[in-house]
């Protein structure tokens, strides 16, 4: 059961004045949003955690798409949408994508997190998760029964996911790469199941550096990691419009997840080569200036 009558009353309950501030709740749950998060939480904090939950992204990617296809459900009628919404047209409706992404990143990073046993960092979390996946059905792209499954589904991904990869960020990306073939079998070659090959057996070629990264040294440090890291992404996301051929697609999602995980080496040394160069300054004015 979908619960579209239901439905109909969440989406009666929030009038299409308000459609941009639910499309700005929609976009957290989106790939854009938790990619970004993921590689900022990557670059600036814990990052064998971030890592793994990056594999959960990608392996939990794979599954839904074969789940989507497995059941073939369709959307809820374009009349029920809030606001026309092209691009949320595509695809199948059940589960719901987005409240299973959400589940999966937010409550992954959660189960990791000192902060998981605080009431109050659980029903932000929670909260967080609910309204992404509200904010489905309001749109219209979704019925309820569908969002509620999605959040269902991710729950137990990620606890299947903690059980199975031990902490351990290339175990994640290669149960990923386990999942993502059966998926292109079932599913059929498309972008998205590209992107979780791709990202895969991207991660799983730069998993076992994680350790052995630079820690981040300052505030500055960090900000050059988001501005070199995000410039990277863009170009490679630039890139990924103008491709059309399948093979470059996969190795562009593969350049793009392996470049969360090194622009800290590349950010690292070029700041020890300024460091350096200043330093060497520094002693070649000494004998002139005394």
């Amino acid at each position: 059961m979908r619960f579209e009558a239901e439905s109909e009353l969440v989406r009666e309950a929030v009038s299409a004045e308000y459609a941009e501030f639910v499309i700005a709740i929609t976009e957290l749950g989106g790939v854009t949003a938790l990619m970004g998060i993921l590689a900022l939480l990557f670059w600036w904090g814990d990052r064998r955690q971030s890592a793994l939950v990056i594999s959960y992204a990608i392996a939990g990617l794979a599954v839904l798409l074969a789940v989507k296809t497995a059941f073939a459900l369709p959307r809820p009628p374009e009349d029920a949408m809030l606001v026309a919404l092209e691009d949320e047209r595509e695809g199948y409706g059940f589960p719901s994508g987005h409240a299973f992404a959400a589940t999966v990143v937010y409550g992954g990073l959660l189960s990791m997190s000192d902060r998981a046993r605080e009431p109050w960092t659980v029903v932000g979390v929670v909260a967080l998760v609910v309204a992404v996946s509200l904010s489905r059905v309001v749109l219209g792209v979704h019925y309820l029964g569908d969002v509620i499954v999605g959040m269902l589904l991710g729950v137990g991904f990620v606890v299947a996911m903690n059980r199975l990869t031990r902490g351990v960020p290339a175990v994640g990306f290669a149960v990923a790469l386990v999942l993502a073939v059966p998926a292109l079998a079932i599913t059929g070659v498309s972008e998205d199941t590209v992107l979780a090959v791709g990202g895969a057996l991207g991660g799983l070629l730069t998993a076992g550096r994680i350790d052995r990264l630079p820690a981040l040294r300052s505030r500055l440090e960090g900000v050059a990691l988001a501005a070199v890291g995000g410039s990277g992404i863009v170009v490679l996301q630039v890139a990924e419009s103008v491709v059309d051929a399948t093979l470059a697609l996969g190795v562009l999602y593969a350049a793009l997840v392996a470049w969360i995980f090194v622009v800290p080496t590349v950010v690292g040394r070029v700041g020890d080569r300024l460091v350096d160069s200043s330093v060497d300054n520094r002693r070649s004015r000494r004998p002139t200036e005394e």
